[in-house]
Parts: C-alpha cells; sequence; structure tokens
C-alpha cells in the first residue's frame, strides 16, 4: 500500500513545520514496523506472509538448491518427503538414461566397465547395455547403491553376452552359485532394487526383468 507524507516547501518555516516533520516521521515509523513484522534486516529473514506473487525463485547463495522460474522449476539437492506424493493428471518420468551405452567398445581391451565405484553409487538408474563380440562376455561390476535406489539394465545391441555382477557380495540371486545375472538378446532386462541387508548396508536384489540368465 502506498504511504503519503507531506511536503514541505523551501518556503515554509523549519520552527513552523516542526507538526509536519514530525508527523512525516510518525508515518514513515509506522510503516517501518508494519514491514518489520515480516522482515527482519537483522535475521535476514522473511516470516508470517499469507501469500507471496513472484515470477521467479531462487534458494541458495553459492549453490543453488531449487530455482523457479517462468520455465522451468529445478530441485537441485537431495528431498526428503514426510508426506504422500499426490500426483494429479501427472507422472514420473525418468529423464536420467545413459547417455552413453555400456558395450564392448566402452569396455576395451579388458571388457570390464565399472558402474559406480567405492565412494560413489551407481549414476545412471536406466542403463543401455550390448555386446558385439560374440566370443567375449563384457562384464559389468555394479558397485553399492544406496538403500531404496533402483537400477535398470536394458539390452539393445549386439548379441554377445553382458555379465553383471556384483561387488564383495552385493549382488544377491536366487539358486545361482555366483551372483552373476547374464543378457545377450535384444529386448532383455533386469531391474534391481538396492536394500538393507540387516546390518545398515545396501545389498541389490532382482525385483523385476526379462528373459535374464542367472549364473
Amino acid at each position: 500500500m502506498a504511504i503519503s507524507v507531506t511536503e514541505i516547501l523551501g518556503t515554509d518555516s523549519l520552527s513552523g513545520s516542526r507538526l509536519v516533520i514530525n508527523d512525516n516521521f510518525n508515518v514513515l515509523a509506522s510503516e517501518i514496523n508494519a514491514m518489520e513484522v515480516y522482515f527482519s534486516p537483522s535475521g535476514g529473514t522473511i516470516t508470517n506472509l499469507n501469500n507471496l506473487s513472484t515470477e521467479a525463485l531462487r534458494v541458495g547463495l553459492s549453490t543453488i538448491l531449487l530455482d523457479i522460474n517462468a520455465s522451468t522449476f529445478d530441485i537441485l539437492t537431495n528431498v526428503k518427503m514426510t508426506g504422500n506424493l499426490n500426483m494429479s493428471f501427472g507422472g514420473i518420468f525418468r529423464n536420467d538414461t545413459n547417455p552413453t551405452t555400456l558395450d564392448d567398445i566402452e569396455g576395451g581391451a579388458t571388457m570390464t566397465i565399472d558402474v559406480g565405484g567405492t565412494a560413489a553409487i551407481p549414476p545412471y538408474s536406466l542403463n543401455r547395455i550390448g555386446n558385439s563380440d560374440i566370443t567375449t562376455n563384457l562384464d559389468i561390476s555394479l558397485f553399492n547403491g544406496s538403500i531404496g535406489q533402483e537400477i535398470f539394465f536394458v539390452y539393445t545391441i549386439g548379441s554377445g553376452g553382458v555379465v553383471i555382477k556384483g561387488v564383495n557380495n552385493n549382488l544377491v540371486t536366487s539358486g545361482a552359485l555366483t551372483d552373476e545375472i547374464t543378457l545377450s538378446t535384444l529386448g532383455q532386462t533386469v531391474h534391481l532394487l538396492a536394500i538393507d541387508n540387516g546390518f545398515g548396508q545396501p545389498v541389490w536384489y532382482i525385483v523385476g526383468g526379462d528373459g535374464y540368465v542367472l549364473s
């Protein structure tokens, strides 16, 4: 809401304008006090607003955690939900498809590829795999994920074997001797979920897939 004060002209007497000056200061002080109910300059905080309308919102200083503008809504940090997520006339889409197929070319002379690492969880939930070398299997070493993390391997090219192996017994399969998963035909898939092994450590379990072979 706009505020107004009484203008003091250059021809006016300062002593005679004392009441007007005081009234102007009182108006300004009243408005500042009203704003400080919501804004705290010393604390750097805004509280008690009933509504906030803006074209853009950014949270974070040196590191941006949330960035909302006219075209995007980007959350750039982990999200912890304590309630339900209700999707109305919408859906959840996986956009983190691995931009590089995990194949015999990437495996190089050793025909091995690491997915994740000792200090890093697998970075993509969906991995396109393949092997055009029908004489040598491509070995994929699957490192620990984060508990609750899902990962998909989808065979998309070639006809050679791709063997997914756990690291330090972190892959659990039913009735298999070595806990290895082999895919070798277009369309074969396996869907894994990292769960707590009972001691706070994540291990991978198969929760779905098509055509994969256990060994």
